[in-house]
């Protein structure tokens, strides 16, 4: 709350207080503007906060009436997957301003295997490097992403697999990690952890597997790894020629899933962040309308408030976001403007998918 006053209130000692509620003390931030941060352990709706002064009776005198919605906190997640081969300049400099125009963070997932195949030039991995850590010093988030590529499955010193795929390639891209066992799955990560180490990139905390696909053991591994965030899950279907392992509703929401069962709740510290907010590979302005409305139909409308929390997590790929697929994406998170809290038209918060971790702790 910000109070501004016709003159010095110094002498009335002024405070806010919601109607029948808390009082918070106003201090100044210059001779008449004066602030207070009040708590949000209100029930949603309308609530008036009114600000008084002390008079020197010992009376007060409410000198000031304001109606402040509060509401349940909505959260959108945008994350980036590079996959293990070159991403061009252009389609990273399309990445960065959207990101940049429409000022929403990136959670960019970093994939390693770039420096443990021949197939992406030097001077590729150099550019997506140094582009990854000018997005991290404009305040992104860097994750990690995993194929199971099998030049990479070779360098961290495992034998590669082949099957299951689902599409049929040979490189090893298309085999799920859930193939490998629980610790091949852990030896896996931490190689992957050290080539980022490796080349000053900061430890991950969240974490997303090839084509959507983990398991109990994966998020064991990445809870024991420190990770705090993983965002693989995705409702129930198939992905080529393989069922997901995964049996959640298309509005599943982020929870804390079992060490048994990566599916249901349970007591692993890591947040799993479902993305149901699609992926934009290849989609246009045109084609990307239904899953504009079905993400407003996420949240509150405009003008209203959310009673219940809730998030959604939207997948893109830096290497394929050329000119169609950026206005597409800056369609679907441009219709969101009317939700935004930065802009105090709405409760929708465009977050990390660390801080959404913070924001979903266990306290």
């Amino acid at each position: 709350m910000i109070a501004t006053f016709a003159s010095d209130p110094t002498a009335g000692r002024p405070y806010a207080r919601y109607r029948g509620g808390v009082s918070v003390d106003l201090v100044p931030t210059s001779a008449t503007s004066w602030t207070a941060e009040l708590p949000a352990l209100q029930a949603p709706g309308e609530r008036v906060v009114d600000v008084f002064e002390r008079l020197a009776d010992g009376s007060e005198a409410q000198v000031a009436s304001v109606i402040v919605t509060i509401s349940q906190p909505e959260y959108v997640v945008w994350t980036l997957d590079f996959e293990g081969d070159a991403s061009a300049d252009s389609e990273l400099a399309n990445t960065a301003a959207i990101s940049d125009g429409l000022e929403v963070p990136m959670t960019v997932l970093w994939n390693p295997r770039v420096w443990t195949t021949n197939e992406v030039s030097t001077e590729r991995q150099d550019a997506m490097l140094e582009w990854t850590k000018g997005r991290l010093a404009k305040g992104d988030e860097i994750g990690l992403h995993v194929h199971l590529w099998t030049d990479e499955v070779r360098a961290a010193g495992l034998v590669p697999r082949l099957a299951p795929n689902w599409a049929g390639r040979s490189d090893g891209y298309d085999v799920p990690i859930t193939a490998y066992p629980e610790a091949e799955q852990r030896t896996y990560i931490e190689h992957a952890l050290r080539l980022m180490a490796d080349r000053g990139l900061p430890r991950p905390t969240s974490f997303r597997a090839g084509g959507d696909f983990a398991d109990a053991a994966t998020l064991r591994v990445l809870s024991a790894l420190g990770f705090t965030a993983d965002c693989t899950a995705v409702p129930a279907g198939s992905f080529g020629r393989l069922r997901w392992p995964w049996t959640l509703p298309v509005d599943a929401q982020p929870y804390h899933p079992s060490k048994d069962d990566a599916n249901a709740s349970g007591d692993l510290p890591l947040l799993e962040s479902p993305t149901i907010g699609g992926n934009t590979y290849a989609f246009t302005v045109s084609t990307i309308q239904p899953q504009i409305r079905a993400n407003l139909a996420a949240f509150a409308a405009p003008g209203k408030i959310a009673t219940e929390r809730r998030a959604i997590d939207i997948v893109s790929h830096p290497g394929t976001i050329v000119p169609a697929e950026r206005a597409a994406i800056e369609a679907l998170l441009g219709a969101l403007a009317p939700l935004r809290y930065d802009r105090d038209s709405g409760p929708v918060r465009f977050v990390t998918l660390a801080q959404l971790a913070k924001a979903y702790a266990v306290r």
